[in-house]
């Protein structure tokens, strides 16, 4: 346990460098147009593809990001973080246009799978670059506060875009995104710097290797987040399923929301628990090993999800995913802070590219085992992701180090 923040919160927030609020603007404006990954599974089943079929695209998506999560890594250590985050956010805007097109026009899955391929690997082309630009531009002292403020506006836009998507005409669904997407990429062209660049010697891989295949708690915590990401998978394909399976609607001051509405409602709900306690949350929190509370955070994510084969309607969909986002705020932003630690200053690209592409599994994976599954007995796939947070909580409490806190000044 570290001593108590010196700082009130309002002063560390004020401290944050102007790059930071840069980057945390971009981030919410890309987030607030995430309007087509919540409503693609049902956006398909509804045109007529099957399940099976339906999985194929959400594992084009996750291999995207599992092919380029190391690529945009190592790009971002050699050549900066800047061109990383404007090659992948174009990239990814103008995978988003033609998917319009492919679904509405032509039907055939080959094709919007392999969009959404593109699509999947534009996005995990940018994302290590974000991650290690934020910690070269941040103090370490305010990592952790600096990352868990980054994911308010990420969740704010994100609840502001679900809830808004289920009511907006479908171009007008792909339209949004793209643009977003494409306007945090010319954010990051006109107002991000460069960040830390390695030299050729230091960007190679066998040298990021040599350091990564001793180091116990990076491996620790890859496995675990292997683990955890079958549970956040489960938000861009089974829930919004369980959410139609059960029938569930609502009527609140005399307007009526349809199951897809309802869905965004709840997601909406997710985003505004993180916007209204993460920062507040972590305040408290940042004084512990950081090893503990990643580990009971993913207990969390697991019981919460269990909770959901307790069967019930709106309201207990909502209390599950109440525990579910309180284990998200304990781990997303620690874990952040913490890769950031661990990763030496050349190497943090990759590191957080090794990171993206742990995170990334389950969407290549996941769809082909938890739509099936589903299908066949929702209580059981539950059930199985409860017993895959736990899992994921005793990989890292056990194998993932002595766990110091995050907060260490640089060179400690």
């Amino acid at each position: 346990m570290t001593a108590a923040p010196t700082q009130s919160l309002s002063e560390e927030l004020r401290s944050l460098p102007r790059a930071y609020w840069v980057l945390t603007t971009g981030w919410f404006i890309n987030r607030f147009g995430t309007f087509v990954h919540p409503l693609l599974t049902i956006l398909l089943t509804g045109a007529g593809h099957s399940a099976s079929r339906v999985a194929w695209v959400l594992c084009a998506n996750g291999l995207g990001s599992f092919a380029s999560g190391l690529l945009g890594g190592y790009f971002s250590d050699r050549f900066g973080r800047r061109p990383a985050l404007v090659i992948g956010t174009m990239g990814n805007a103008a995978a988003i246009v033609a998917l319009y097109f492919a679904i509405v026009h032509t039907h055939s899955i080959v094709l919007i799978a392999t969009l959404m391929f593109l699509a999947g690997f534009g996005g995990g082309f940018y994302m290590p670059a974000s991650n290690a630009l934020l910690a070269d531009v941040v103090p370490p002292p305010l990592r952790l506060r600096a990352y868990s403020m980054q994911r308010l506006a990420i969740n704010a836009g994100f609840a502001c875009g679900a809830s808004m998507a289920a009511f907006l005409a479908t171009w007008a669904v792909f339209a949004g995104d793209a643009l977003t997407t494409a306007l945090f990429g010319v954010i990051a062209l006109l107002y991000l710097p460069q960040g830390v660049r390695a030299s050729r010697q230091e960007a190679t891989w066998s040298e990021a290797w040599k350091v990564m295949r001793g180091d116990r708690a990076f491996w620790a915590l890859g496995g675990a987040t292997v683990l955890t990401s079958f549970l956040f998978q489960q938000f861009n394909s089974t829930f919004s399923l369980e959410v139609v399976r059960r029938g569930l609607e609502l009527n609140i001051l005399g307007r009526h929301f349809t199951s897809p509405q309802v869905f965004g409602l709840i997601l909406g709900w997710n985003g505004l628990m993180v916007v209204l306690f993460e920062l507040r949350l972590t305040r408290w929190t940042q004084r512990f090993s950081s090893k503990r509370v990643i580990t009971i955070g993913y207990f969390l994510l697991g019981g919460g999800l269990a909770m959901n084969a307790l069967g019930g309607g709106v309201w207990a969909l909502l209390g599950a995913m109440s525990l579910f986002t309180i284990g998200e705020m304990l781990s997303q932003p620690m874990r952040s802070a913490y890769i950031a630690e661990l990763a030496p200053l050349a190497m943090r690209g990759r590191y957080m590219g090794a990171l993206a592409v742990a995170s990334t599994c389950a969407t290549v994976f996941g769809p082909h085992v938890s739509l099936p599954l589903h299908a066949w007995s929702p209580k059981v796939l539950w059930l199985s992701c409860g017993a895959l947070g736990l899992l994921a909580a005793v990989v890292l409490g056990v194998f993932g180090g002595d766990g110091q806190s995050v907060t260490k000044t640089e060179g400690e």
